[in-house]
């Protein structure tokens, strides 16, 4: 038997068939079992925020973070739904190396869980979605999570590796019921980028205080969030700060880059059926022959297969085609976010050249869609066919 060190009267008990739980030392017993196998248990001991149980012939299992345990009392179970203060989260980097898996043959035991490890407790299912959002110390929104966010789910058949090596994101469950929900501690990825394994994330948070709040049936409640950073690590704060601006810059532009090569994909589509539906007129069919190069001019150029897949080559003097743009900014935020160091020089005076010339391209793809794309729209009404459109608009600069 064993008491928490970090509150009097929670005890652990290991017996012949598992282990048990008291919250009131020792008065009352319940089950602690979850997904330890019955088997005896000779020994276990709490090692800072987690409990390792030792069996006899089924080797030793740790139950990663008891603080909700810690946190159990009366108003937890007569609320409708409850956020547990989280426990401090390191901000650590995954290993260059993931290793082989585990053959699904295999017994195995899911590692523990990285980072922010957030627990909540609904007493009933919530009549609409839930929300989990993190602000920053000075109240700006991080992250949103929704109970009902549709999440990117692998295909199989769309990587060259086995699905087991691949972690999809996890949803924010909404059944009754206690729940943990994982945060990576990153921003949200740039907007219009596919996710992808070795593709950029959104910036890693900086060290410091942060604030949870669940919303559920209308009700919201916060919880605190200390980050500190991997103590091996031994890079100053400033420069962990100057890290996450240029990375919140690149990211964001590249969002916009991205945008605009998504517009120019379904425009490409939209280009496809309208040369269908203007075989009869040749003014309007060469038109839209015309748009089309001058479309390919924006995305790409002759140059791309020079340009290599990051292409951190030096800007042109001449705007830059998005997918250039995409490529070169795509490859800065990976170097700029890749490790727990400030910015070189190199990458921040590439970064910013980069931003302008991004800058560039995304006035020139504006002025495409008005003038060009808006010229051919013109002559689509007077043939009473439905114009070219782009689905999302960039912000104005």
């Amino acid at each position: 038997m064993r008491e928490d060190p970090a509150r009097k009267g929670l005890l652990y008990a290991c017996t012949e068939k598992g282990v048990y739980i008291s919250f009131n030392d020792g008065d009352d017993w319940q089950s602690l079992q979850l997904n330890l196998p019955v088997t005896s248990v000779r020994d276990l001991v709490v090692h800072e925020n987690d409990l390792v149980v030792a069996t006899f012939g089924r080797s030793f299992w740790i139950l990663d973070d008891v603080t909700p345990l810690r946190q159990m009392d009366a108003h937890v179970a007569a609320a409708d739904a409850w956020l547990f203060r989280p426990q401090t989260a390191i901000r650590m980097r995954a290993a260059s190396d993931q290793g082989t898996p585990v053959p699904m043959d295999e017994p195995l035991a899911p590692n523990p869980p990285e980072l922010a490890m957030l627990d909540y407790y609904l007493k009933d299912k919530p009549a609409t979605a839930i929300q989990m959002e993190i602000y920053d110390s000075e109240g700006k929104l991080v992250r949103r999570f929704a109970s009902d966010d549709v999440l990117h789910k692998t295909n199989p058949n769309d990587v060259p590796i086995q699905v087991e090596w691949i972690r999809d994101p996890k949803p924010l469950l909404a059944e009754a019921g206690m729940h943990r929900f994982v945060w990576d501690l990153r921003y949200a990825a740039p907007k219009s980028v596919r996710r992808s394994q070795r593709g950029p994330s959104g910036p890693l948070a900086v060290p410091g205080s942060y604030t949870v709040k669940l919303t559920a049936n209308g009700m919201s409640s916060t919880q605190p969030l200390t980050i500190k950073l991997d103590p091996r690590v031994k890079t100053p704060q400033d420069a962990l700060v100057r890290q996450f601006e240029l990375a919140s810059k690149l990211a964001e532009r590249l969002g916009e880059v991205s945008t605009a090569l998504q517009q120019a994909g379904e425009l490409r589509k939209q280009l496809d059926v309208r040369k269908k539906e203007a075989a009869g007129n040749a003014e309007l069919l060469t038109a839209l022959q015309a748009l089309e190069k001058k479309l390919e001019a924006e995305v790409e150029t002759d140059r791309d297969a020079e340009f290599g897949l990051f292409g951190i080559a030096a800007p042109g003097k001449e705007p830059e085609p998005l997918r250039h743009a995409a490529a070169a900014l795509t490859g800065l935020l990976i170097i700029v976010d890749g490790s727990d160091a400030g910015p070189t020089t190199d990458a921040a005076t590439a970064s910013e050249r980069w931003n302008e010339a991004a800058q560039e391209t995304l006035a020139r793809w504006a002025a495409f869609q008005k003038d060009e794309l808006g010229s051919v729209n013109g002559l689509l009404r007077n043939a009473r066919l439905k114009p070219l459109l782009v689905e999302e608009s960039l912000p104005p600069r």
